[in-house]
């Protein structure tokens, strides 16, 4: 009789998004705004069980497009234990908002940009306007944890994006009219810069790649430290992630599949 991991290696090839395991941590990659496939009956049902027991942990704030995994059954979130971000809100309503906590605004964009982050576009003001509002509405992260979201910390936000761009997005913000159009090419340029297609071998320097991968770095250890044993859907990258920060800290972990992690 083949272990759960022994299994799982012998049918990599059909974990397309991959699947790591440390200790009563089960992390299942998806790729945003695609369906979840994963065809080995056995380890889904492995999956299943471990969730079931455990419970099952949405990432982000739950929104349609990620929440509902009809290959576990998952349809809304009364389906889950919880959101693994919804969880990390507590800490920063604790510490503090942070420029990197803004970064995820400009993740996955086109997927994103229906979800709640089109928000920013308001034609009576500014792009800047926009963000500041976006992050104090039921469209962002914040408000429904009780974090307030000052001017402050979007200009914090926005100066920190400028390191090694040579662009004052800060200047750029507050100067430009805030339509659909203008709004959403403000956070493509920003996506461009953070998730270029070499980002795993290049250096990473300009503001928004540093932005982006402290939040990143911050979100990753809070699985790892914080939250207790289950299953944890989040986008196929962070799998990746969570490889090299466990390597990093020495720490024994089972790293199956990912042939199609981005």
């Amino acid at each position: 009789m083949l272990s759960f991991r022994q299994y799982l290696t012998e049918n990599k090839n059909k974990i397309p998004q991959g699947v790591l395991i440390h200790g009563n941590h089960i992390l299942v990659g998806v790729a945003h705004g695609s369906d979840l496939n994963i065809e080995d009956k056995e380890i889904l049902n492995k999956i299943k069980s471990h969730g079931k027991k455990h419970g099952f942990y949405y990432e982000g704030t739950g929104g349609p497009t990620d929440i509902k995994l009809p290959l576990f059954g998952l349809k809304s979130k009364k389906d889950y234990a919880g959101g693994w971000d919804e969880d990390r809100m507590k800490k920063i309503k604790e510490n503090g908002v942070e420029p990197h906590n803004l970064s995820p605004l400009f993740a996955n964009v086109d997927v994103n940009w229906n979800h709640g982050v089109s928000a920013i576009a308001n034609e009576s003001g500014s792009i800047f306007d926009g963000i500041h509002s976006w992050a104090n509405s039921k469209h962002g992260p914040f408000a429904s944890h009780g974090i307030s979201v000052s001017k402050d910390h979007v200009e914090g936000f926005l100066s920190a994006m400028g390191k090694g761009t040579g662009r004052n997005w800060l200047k750029d913000a507050k100067q430009t009219k805030a339509t659909p159009e203008a709004s959403k090419k403000f956070l493509k340029d920003a996506e461009r810069i953070a998730w270029p297609e070499n980002w795993n071998t290049k250096k990473r320097t300009a503001g928004p790649e540093l932005l982006a991968d402290k939040e990143n770095e911050e979100r990753n250890s809070h699985i790892v430290d914080n939250m207790s044993p289950g299953v944890y859907f989040a986008g196929a990258g962070h799998l990746n992630q969570v490889r090299d920060l466990l390597k990093a800290r020495g720490k024994d972990f089972d790293f199956h599949g990912g042939e199609k992690i981005g």
